[in-house]
């Protein structure tokens, strides 16, 4: 087969799909939403564990973002020990999924803890209106290029060592309880 004249491309006819592009903001507002459910999610079904986080961070913020450094470098060297065994392979890609829900949930405790630490300056206690405020404040800040991706880091190492050490706290807390109870002591 042969063409004959010449070939034109006409732009008017095919649509051009190349110029379209999702807004910036629309991630922004979908993240904030995403993180707004899973932040109500937890006020409403765990409120002290959660209070608890906030408390962390206000009170040693340097220790929970070192906890949180070391739990975010450990925790994956440790997955990988573990998947060097075959056995240890499904059990560290179920931890790997786990330890990424934790992140998260992380991150949206930590962005709860700045927004309870900053109403607490204003001498507002309102738990609802600190995740509205933290998440919100986060965000916005998270859009100034350098300074965003530093405070999303340090809102991620301070929500994952409070949630590390608030895990912690609780799961000694169990045990000590299960001791009395098998010891037939009652508080």
């Amino acid at each position: 087969a042969t063409v004959d004249g010449g070939v034109v491309e006409d732009s008017e006819l095919g649509g051009d799909t190349s110029d379209f592009t999702v807004p910036s903001w629309l991630g922004i507002v979908y993240g904030l939403l995403a993180n707004l459910l899973l932040g109500a999610i937890l006020l409403a079904a765990f409120p002290s564990f959660a209070t608890g986080v906030a408390s962390r961070v206000a009170d040693s913020p340097a220790m929970s973002g070192g906890v949180g450094l070391l739990t975010l470098i450990g925790v994956p060297i440790l997955l990988l020990l573990v998947a060097l065994t075959v056995v240890g392979i499904p059990l560290s890609l179920f931890a790997a999924v786990g330890f990424g829900a934790a992140i998260w949930i992380a991150v949206v405790l930590g962005q709860y803890a700045v927004g309870a630490w900053a109403l607490g300056l204003a001498g507002v206690d309102n738990r609802w209106l600190a995740l509205l405020v933290g998440l919100v404040a986060v965000a916005l800040v998270g859009t100034v290029p350098i300074l965003g991706a530093i405070v999303d880091l340090l809102v991620l190492l301070v929500g994952l060592g409070a949630l590390a050490v608030g895990l912690r706290a609780q799961r000694r807390s169990r045990r000590r309880n299960q001791s009395m109870s098998s010891e037939g002591i009652t508080e």
